[in-house]
């Protein structure tokens, strides 16, 4: 999700056989998912997050190079003995990797998040903590937008990635991107003594 700016039943509804890597770009990869208003739409991942899906698979002890069919990317490495996930996971022996739910693949993670704010054992401010424990999936995606416009990703491939229906949605990215900066901005002029004022040396703007 932070990689693409999927939303989270985008994710938990993705498919291996819908991943496929990108001919001539060696380090990229393409994942149709299907979005808002059943409409699907092509998303791109980074070789890293290929590398973590394919450990995810291997946890679950299914081979992510065969799987072509309609296994799901994301699913539970440990299911839970309740009449619906047995139902859901073991109604069929066949059956590759159910898939996560959308509210289960959200408790998944938040529980993740929450446990890493809690560890003792990470360097993290208080501050950051506090940010992990608040987080929620759509955190994800909405770093991936605000990441995105800040390195100049052109406002229309951002929107076919992020798949809003308007342009005017996906410049909100923009105008965060441009706070952040104003804001970043007034600190450095404020807190500089040098940066505070012109001097006679200086030649241009």
């Amino acid at each position: 999700m932070g990689h693409t700016g999927v939303r989270r039943e985008e994710a938990a509804h993705a498919r291996r056989r819908h991943l496929k890597p990108v001919p001539g770009q060696a380090a990229l990869w393409e994942l149709e998912v299907l979005g808002k208003r059943r409409k699907w739409r092509t998303v791109f991942l980074p070789d890293r997050v290929v590398e973590a899906l394919e450990d995810h698979w291997a946890d679950r002890g299914e081979d992510f190079a065969q799987g072509d069919g309609e296994g799901a990317l994301l699913s539970p490495v440990v299911i839970p003995m309740t009449p619906t996930a047995k139902d859901k996971h073991f109604a069929d022996e066949d059956m590759v990797g159910a898939g996560f739910s959308t509210d289960g693949l959200y408790r998944c993670i938040r529980t993740g998040l929450v446990r890493m704010a809690d560890n003792p054992l990470l360097e993290l401010e208080d501050a950051e903590r506090d940010i992990l424990r608040r987080s929620g999936l759509h955190a994800f995606r909405h770093t991936f937008g605000t990441i995105a416009a800040a390195r100049t990703l052109p406002l229309d491939v951002l929107q076919r990635a992020m798949g809003h229906a308007s342009l005017q949605t996906t410049s909100i990215y923009v105008q965060a991107e441009r706070k952040r900066s104003i804001e970043e901005m007034g600190k450095f002029f404020g807190d500089s003594p040098s940066g505070a004022r012109a001097t006679s040396t200086d030649v241009s703007s």
